[in-house]
Parts: C-alpha cells; sequence; structure tokens
C-alpha cells in the first residue's frame, strides 16, 4: 500500500487522497470490540466507544495505555497481527532516528544545510535549505501531490530530491512534501555512516527491543523516509511511550529532551511539529461565507461551488469527522473525487472552507495514510496506536478512523475525571 497522500499548500486538509470524508454511520458497520479488561464503570464509556469504533473500522490492531499499562484492545481476528506498515508514520520515527546523531556531533543542529551533506547544493537557493526545512515542509522543493507520480516509480527517491526544482523560496511557505523528506534517508546514512534503516536497528531499536519488517527502499537500496517501516502495534507503543518519556527508556536516556520538545513544538502552521502534528483539545469549524469567492477566483467548478455554498452555509461543526460528513453531505456520493479534483488539486484543502477555533494542544501525534496513528497525550499519560493494513489502495470510506484522536482525548478525560474523584 504506497502513502498517497497529499499537502496541499495551505496544510489545512484532511491526510489521506484515498479516504478524504469519512463518515459517521456507525450503524452501517457492525463489529464487536475485543476488550484487554473488564469495564469498571460508566465512567469507562470512553475507551468503550473507541474500542467499538475501532471495530467498526475494521482496524486490525488498537491499543491504549496509560503509564506504560495497557488499558484496553481491539484486535481483528482477536489476536495481535504482525508488523504493518506505517505510512506516514514513518515521518515521525524518522525524526527520532536524528536525535542520536545530534546528540553526539554527527549532525550539528537542525538549522545546518543540506549542502554539508550534497556539496551540489551549495549554490543557488538550495544552498538555504536546512534539516529543519526539510522536516517542517518548508524547503520550497517542487513536489507531486502523489507518490505514484514520481517517488514510486523512481530508482534513487534521494536523486530525485536532490534534482528537484524549487516551487518557492526556502523557509518561506509550508507545503507537505513526500519527495523532500526522503532526503532524510541519505541525510541520516551519511552522518551514521550506514544505512537509515540499520542505524536504527543497531541503536534505538536494538536498545528498546523492537523488531521491525522489511523496510521499504527504492531501486538503489534506500529506505524510504516518508513512508514503508512496519511496526506492531507494541513496538510502534514503545516509540510513543519513549516520546511521552521525552526520550527516557526505562531509566536511559536515548534521545536528548531538548530534542524531544522541539518535535512538538509549533513551526510554520500551529498543528504542525518536526515530521510530528499537535492535536488541540478542541475545535469547532463555522463556514467561512467569503470562502466561496475565493473558490470561484480559484478556477473551482462552479457546480462543485454552488454544492458547498448551499450545504454549507452557515453550518458549525464541532469536530473534524462531523465537519467532513458535512462536506460529504453537501457534494453527494462523489464527494472524495470533486473534493480531490476540484479543490485539493488547487491546494484548498477542506479546512480552507471553515473558520477554526481550538484550544490548547492536548496531544502529539503521527498520522499515516488509511489511518494509522501514534498518539500521545502527556496530561494523561496515555499512549495509542491505531493500524489497518491492506494489500491496495481500496480502504473504504469510513475505514480510515478519522476521530480516532478525538476519542482518544475522550478517554484521556474520563480518565481524568477518575483520578479527581478518587481524590476526593
Amino acid at each position: 500500500m504506497k502513502d498517497l497522500k497529499p499537502r496541499p499548500t495551505a496544510l489545512a486538509t484532511v491526510r489521506c487522497t484515498r479516504n478524504l470524508l469519512a463518515t459517521t454511520l456507525l450503524g452501517l458497520l457492525a463489529a464487536s470490540p475485543i476488550m484487554a479488561a473488564p469495564l469498571s464503570s460508566s465512567r469507562d464509556s470512553a475507551l468503550k466507544e473507541l474500542l467499538e469504533r475501532s471495530a467498526a473500522t475494521k482496524s486490525d490492531a488498537v491499543v491504549i495505555w496509560q503509564d506504560g499499562h495497557e488499558l484496553g484492545h481491539y484486535y481483528a481476528n482477536d489476536r495481535a497481527p504482525g508488523p504493518i506498515e506505517l505510512m506516514s508514520v514513518t515521518k515521525s520515527v524518522v525524526a527520532l532516528a536524528i536525535g542520536p546523531l545530534l546528540a553526539d556531533g554527527r549532525i550539528k543542529s537542525l538549522d545546518q544545510p543540506v549542502a554539508d551533506f550534497y556539496p551540489e547544493w551549495r549554490q543557488g537557493q538550495k544552498a538555504k535549505i536546512t534539516i529543519r526545512m526539510i522536516m517542517n515542509h518548508t524547503s520550497g522543493m517542487q513536489n507531486f501531490l502523489r507518490t505514484d507520480v514520481e517517488i514510486q516509480p523512481a530508482p534513487d527517491a534521494i536523486q530525485l530530491a536532490l534534482a528537484a526544482e524549487l516551487s518557492n523560496a526556502p523557509g518561506e511557505k509550508p507545503a507537505y512534501n513526500n519527495k523532500a523528506v526522503n532526503l532524510l534517508s541519505g541525510i541520516i546514512e551519511k552522518a551514521a555512516g550506514k544505512p537509515m534503516d540499520a542505524f536504527l536497528h543497531d541503536g534505538l531499536f536494538k536498545q528498546m527491543d523492537i523488531h521491525p519488517g522489511p523496510w521499504d527502499k527504492d531501486k538503489a537500496g534506500h529506505p524510504y523516509a516518508m513512508s514503508g517501516l512496519p511496526l506492531t502495534a507494541a513496538d510502534l507503543g514503545k516509540l510513543g511511550e519513549l516520546v511521552l518519556n521525552k526520550g527516557n527508556w526505562h531509566g536511559k536516556q536515548l534521545i536528548p529532551a531538548r530534542y524531544i520538545d522541539g518535535l512538538t513544538q509549533p513551526q510554520s502552521e500551529a498543528s504542525m511539529g518536526l515530521l510530528w502534528w499537535m492535536a488541540p483539545q478542541y475545535r469547532h469549524f463555522t463556514t467561512n461565507p467569503e470562502i466561496f469567492a475565493m473558490l470561484r477566483k480559484r478556477g473551482v467548478p462552479e457546480p462543485t461551488v454552488a454544492a458547498l455554498e448551499k450545504g454549507l452555509q452557515g453550518a458549525q461543526f464541532d469536530d473534524k469527522e462531523s465537519m467532513l460528513a458535512g462536506i460529504q453531505q453537501a457534494l453527494g456520493p462523489n464527494a472524495r473525487t470533486v473534493l480531490f479534483d476540484d479543490l485539493m488539486s488547487r491546494g484548498i484543502g477542506p479546512q480552507r472552507l471553515f473558520h477554526v477555533t481550538s484550544g490548547q494542544t492536548a496531544a502529539y501525534y503521527g498520522e499515516g495514510d488509511g489511518g494509522q496513528y501514534l498518539v500521545v497525550v502527556p496530561s494523561a499519560r496515555i499512549v495509542a496506536v491505531r493500524q489497518i493494513k491492506a494489500s491496495d489502495d481500496s480502504e473504504e470510506e469510513g475505514e480510515d478512523f478519522v476521530g480516532f484522536i478525538d476519542k482518544v482525548l475522550a478517554v484521556a478525560e474520563d480518565s481524568a475525571a477518575q483520578t479527581g474523584e478518587a481524590a476526593r
């Protein structure tokens, strides 16, 4: 399964292309969750709902831990699957690999120019591109929305990235870029003296008893940094615990705490860190009445603009899942195709249609195509993983579990409420 999710310039968009719009029609999907332990009271309703929704969205593995102790899980077929490809959650793992190289000085800083590793970039605008710009998607490099257009067919993903033209000046405009991220595979190899997958295997993975499946590579043998790493839910959860504990693993500091903090600091977008993302405590979406004139100016076909204007005028939504369902209702049965062809191909993500108000950061997460998630909720000491596997690009609508993070946060709130009651 290839990572085909586009990130138009605005970055405020859904994080996959095959499942751009998830529905909330739970009644159409019937399944029963498997609980790790019996639920103690009605206060555990959020956990019960999370696991039931995990079954309904045909998840292969969902596990949630608190302080390293499992709160509950759902496994398809009642047993934990083997390693599942993480899609773009791979990027969040690659970000962790850079920490030890910074700690021992093999990478000077995140603001070190990429040209230090690839001297052919020591001229022109590319000389300004830094590792940080690769990690916060502001490199300015040209990029197609789908990885199967350029990256997958290319024999060498690193050389493809090195040869890319610039669409924007470095450091100015955020635009999600798989092609640029693949340069990290080469940078890590040059800094570590071994391929990125071997460096992680001999370092973090060995120290944490993590056993990955075969990492997807290009024809030149470079492991992709954009996607391609298979891990079990348990092993992915270990990496979440590492982030939760600021780089400390069972008493040993594997990654500097300061570096972990830096990964989860907002960059050019409030929700974007360094190959990690931030989720607010809440998000409210109110239709922007001025957006329809902008859509017409950008050349969006009039039938699409008219459908959105009719269906969304004055609408308000209290979470991402219901917002996407509202767009689907407005656009009709071909909503996913229309949204991608008419809006996202023009760099207009779904959230651009709304004024968005949000609370403070409540969680850090990695997210991958199809609905792969690694979520860390520091205040509640919670780590959660959701995985789904597929042999092709044909997940059905709703299977990407777009509301997973919200349901994890609801479990965290339930946990906080229980803790508060116990203290009284």
